[in-house]
């Protein structure tokens, strides 16, 4: 309901002015009944201010109790919510619509100074530093939306379509007057302009903020920390950034944390991504992209699902054309510590990178392999990741790190079996096998990398196993009526989808299908929520061209049959590579006081929980 509002007396008038209160127009203040007037001291008022209820208490997010009012603060053309507390703004604020229950505190300035959208619309120029992929980042921006305006610029006019309706809705939140939501905190802050701020928000300590959103809920509040400076920015839930944290034209998303002095230029990060103590520039950083040390630069590439070593570092400037190249690292990807890759490039699905990497490598049709350099060259190990209890290790670390609550705006599937790494494991297969057909070559040539003929037969026996682990996961989800599907598929920022449904996304940008951009991010709901039976599909579409016929009922069963077997006979073998960390020579430096032989072990059994 419209909060009352009324002009003051004049009796309040001269409380007020003897409270050292004073208004450059008295009758443009105006208060409700619930406001008591020796809540507001040492206060200025100019333009239109509305004050709510105030004088009781409000608990702040320490669960210390403190009186409401306004203290030692000029207020213009700004409207205060009931039951806030506004103590010791330096400068002033101008032009906000504060919520219920707000606590602002010791803060330089909060002002909207003009027509803004919030960080809403930003340009953040995406793997590519020299441009090409800017992506328009807002509110509700999803990694898969990022996804395809980013990779997509060879559909000119779906992108075209795609990026009317993401300015519409940019324009939609335009306002000459900020918002700060209820039960938000501010304090110790410098400046903070232009920049909307969501229920439940703690801002406590940051330098500057400037153009841009913090969104956040009661149920998932978003934290900005000591010494952080922000332009041209969106966050979104649950995000956290603190500790000396830089970032200009980025998009934080759902539940990432960035913290340590970590530099961002340009960037996007989206759900559960954490980076610390580096810096990133022209980054799209899909879901868990992590990385925790002060000598690793990510630059010019998309990541998804990676891991960063110390000092990994890449290059995308030949000097000739300038900073042009960019880096695919697909999900699952791990840098070595101090690993350095040439752009361009791109790595295959769970590829681990170790040394150094100068030929421009494409290793994308060769997933879950170990990229080494040796003396001086790129050399291959195919499918070798399979095997790693390292692998293992992250497929069930992820599920039990995603932050979220129950509003999700990326879409993320970690099946482990799924069609899209199992059409590329089937396409490896083919390439191993007939690199292996040549007789006598010792070393192959491979996309300018090398792999030894005696990796070969090992690799395709693992890509067997996890080709038959995918397909009877795919033919697992139910026997559904589906025609047998065997194309390409596509994994957008986190979400598996076939080909064929991105094209058909793609056709219905380009037809104008979208009323808004809401209406697009629901039919990528659908796509996602259909998964199981484009699995299935795909599944049926692989055994029946093995079959040479349609599979039968016992065909399948058999499949899913052989498929839990192959699943069961890789974790086997990840389960005997962690045995190796558990060598007698992994027990160096435990138990350094100890006796004996014994008591060392038992030190590294209980600091390891072995």
């Amino acid at each position: 309901m419209e909060q009352a509002y009324r002009n003051l007396s004049p009796l309040q008038i001269e409380t007020l002015a003897a409270a050292g209160c004073v208004a450059e127009r008295w009758d443009r203040v105006m208060i409700t009944e619930g406001t008591d007037i020796s809540a507001l001291r040492g206060c200025t008022f100019a333009g239109e201010v509305r004050i709510g209820a105030c004088g009781g208490p409000v608990t702040d997010h320490k669960g210390i109790r403190r009186r409401s009012g306004i203290y030692n603060t000029t207020v213009i053309d700004s409207e205060i919510g009931d039951d806030c507390l506004v103590a010791n703004v330096g400068s002033y604020i101008a032009n906000c619509r504060i919520g219920r229950g707000v606590i602002i505190e010791n803060t330089g300035k909060i002002a909207c100074t003009g027509d803004s959208t919030f960080g809403n619309g930003v340009q953040v120029a995406s793997i590519n530093e020299a441009g090409g992929r800017e992506v328009p980042v807002f509110n509700e921006l999803s990694a898969q939306t990022a996804y395809v305006t980013a990779m997509y610029r060879h559909r000119p006019r779906a992108i075209e379509a795609l990026l009317g309706l993401i300015g519409s809705y940019c324009e939609s939140v335009r306002s000459d007057k900020c918002s700060i939501g209820d039960g938000a905190v501010i304090s110790g802050c410098g400046e903070i302009c232009n920049v909307n701020i969501g229920p439940g928000a703690r801002i406590e300590g940051a330098a500057g903020l400037s153009n841009g959103t913090v969104n956040s809920s009661a149920a998932r509040p978003t934290f900005i920390g000591t010494g952080v400076i922000a332009h041209n920015f969106i966050c979104l839930e649950g995000s956290k950034l603190t500790d000396g944290v830089s970032v200009d034209h980025c998009f934080i998303g759902e539940a990432c944390k960035l913290e340590s002095g970590f530099m961002a230029t340009h960037s996007m990060f989206f759900a559960n991504s954490e980076l610390g103590g580096g810096e990133a520039a022209s980054v799209f950083g899909g879901p868990f992209t992590v990385s925790h040390h002060r000598s690793s630069l990510l630059i010019a590439g998309y990541f998804l699902f990676f891991n960063a070593g110390s000092g990994s570092n890449q290059s995308n400037h030949l000097f000739k054309a300038g900073a042009v190249h960019q880096g695919i690292h697909e999900r699952g990807c791990k840098f070595g510590s101090n690993s350095y890759i040439m752009l361009p490039s791109r790595e295959g699905a769970f590829t681990v990178v170790i040394g150094k990497h100068t030929n421009h490598h494409d290793t994308s049709q060769l997933p879950f392999s170990y990229l080494i350099e040796d003396a001086g060259r790129s050399s291959l190990h195919p499918a070798a990741n399979l095997r790693s209890y390292g692998t293992h290790r992250d497929l069930n670390k992820w599920p039990a790190r995603d932050r979220r609550g129950d509003k999700r705006t990326d879409r993320v599937n970690q099946s482990e079996h799924n069609p899209y790494l199992g059409s590329k494991i089937l396409n490896a297969l083919g390439i191993c096998r007939r690199l292996a057909s040549r007789e006598g070559v010792e070393v192959h040539n491979y996309n300018r990398i090398r792999i030894k003929h005696v990796v070969l037969k090992r690799g395709i026996q693992l890509y067997e196993l996890a080709a038959d682990a995918a397909v009877g996961a795919a033919l697992e989800s139910g026997y559904r009526q589906a025609r047998p599907f065997c194309g390409q598929w596509v994994d957008a920022a986190g979400m598996y989808l076939p080909k064929t449904e991105m094209d058909r996304l793609l056709g219905m940008l380009e037809g104008g299908e979208f009323a808004d951009v809401a209406q697009f991010e629901r039919e990528l709901d659908a796509i996602h929520d259909a998964y199981p039976d484009h699995a299935y599909a795909w599944g049926l579409g692989v055994l029946a061209d093995r079959l040479g016929r349609e599979p039968s009922p016992e065909d399948i069963a058999a499949a899913v049959a052989r498929g839990h077997e192959a699943a069961a006979a890789l974790t086997s073998q990840r389960m005997e590579d962690a045995q190796r960390d558990m060598d007698t020579m992994m027990e160096t430096g435990y138990g350094i006081d100890c006796d004996n032989e014994e008591e060392r072990k038992a030190d590294f059994r209980a600091v390891r929980k072995v």
